[in-house]
């Protein structure tokens, strides 16, 4: 078999609103926007479908201006909308973006005392959201779900966990009153399986919430207290999963609508492999993550890739410009979604199983959960 031949792809996590896809890495620019070129070398590997992430409010609305622009026919591209828990300060009307850490666990630790001071202003910032969803629910069948939102305890320079576990939360609110409640979840997990699990066990077996703190009764014009549960319906995908094999089976206990996505960084260790032959291979779907999460020669996984070679060639950030024919051309360093196919004869070789199988049953599912 050969990279030619006819695969479908469903790339779940991919960041095109990541700087680095316009030549620009840790604010210096190194080459021109090679977008085009990213989304083509993803249609000749047979990605047909990707779901763009949205982090912060700011680039919800930037991957569904690049969705809306670069989608094609041979790459159909969609995206979510939602508040990333490391860009979760931009509640607080702080200036933030997935690029962009306040790398300041002190000044972070004050701002949810602020927010609970005042909350105007997360009030006007949780609005500006519930608007975007409802507009796009009604107005662009690009979008398809709400996220990317969860709890990163790993990266509390970016926020901490008192505004995660908030905004987590409200966010999950403003999930169950849109006017689709059974709109999916795009979720993130890491170093906080715990209050992962309690919070979303919360919203699956439903409670009243006395104190409206952020009164969504008076802005959704609902009868207070307001009974918060998810649909059944509802699907979720917890997406780039890192935890232990424990940790694997309470996400997928919460639900039978509840997934799993694995990309690169979910394949590092001899732990995350046992997780990756656990996950049963129907609430299983494959990312990138680009351009981060790509798989390494230091990580387990490596080992598992077979005879696998990339079609690309690839060069330094500062060589591109040089290059005479970019489109078959990767940036070394920087993941993108022709990659995906590493993730998924990683997924085959690691539980003994046919490649094609493993991609006609994951194609089958995310079409499921986030749609064709």
């Amino acid at each position: 078999m050969t990279w030619r031949m006819c695969r479908k792809y469903y790339d779940i996590g991919l960041n095109l609103t990541d700087p680095m896809f316009q030549g620009i890495y840790n604010g210096k620019q190194y080459h021109a926007s090679d977008l085009v070129h990213v989304l083509s070398r993803a249609a000749k590997v047979g990605v047909h479908q990707a779901l763009l992430t949205g982090s912060s409010i700011t680039e919800s609305r930037q991957a569904a201006q690049i969705a809306q622009s670069y989608g094609s026919s041979d790459v159909k591209l969609f995206y979510t909308i939602g508040v990333h828990p490391c860009c979760v300060n931009e509640f607080a009307n702080h200036e933030t973006t997935i690029d962009n850490p306040s790398n300041d666990e002190e000044l972070n630790q004050k701002i949810p005392l602020e927010v609970l001071k005042d909350t105007r202003g997360a009030q006007a910032k949780l609005q500006e959201l519930y608007h975007l969803v409802n507009g796009s629910l009604h107005n662009d069948p690009l979008f398809r779900a709400i996220g990317e939102i969860g709890l990163d305890y790993d990266r509390l320079y970016y926020a901490s966990k008192e505004m995660q576990l908030m905004f987590f939360e409200e966010q999950l609110k403003l999930s169950c009153l849109v006017d689709n409640p059974r709109v999916p979840l795009f979720l993130h997990m890491r170093t906080s399986c715990n209050d992962f699990v309690r919070i979303m066990q919360k919203f699956i077996e439903g409670f009243q919430d006395h104190e409206d703190r952020f009164q969504w009764g008076d802005r959704c014009s609902m009868l207070t207290p307001i009974t918060y549960k998810f649909h059944p319906d509802r699907k979720f995908v917890t997406h780039s999963f890192t935890g232990t094999s424990l940790e694997l089976k309470r996400v997928l206990e919460l639900s039978p609508q509840s997934y799993i996505g694995i990309n690169g960084c979910s394949l590092k260790s001899e732990e995350n492999i046992q997780c990756a032959r656990e996950v049963p291979l129907d609430r299983l779907l494959l990312e990138t993550d680009a351009p981060w999460c790509d798989v390494r020669r230091t990580h387990l996984s490596f080992q598992y890739l077979g005879d696998y070679k990339s079609p690309y060639s690839s060069v330094k950030k500062d060589k591109l410009a040089k290059v005479s024919d970019c489109s078959g051309t990767t940036v070394k360093g920087r993941n993108e979604p022709c990659n995906i196919e590493q993730i998924a004869r990683i997924v085959a070789n690691l539980r003994g199983i046919d490649l094609a199988h493993v991609v006609d049953q994951v194609w089958q599912t995310s079409c499921e959960v986030y749609g064709l």
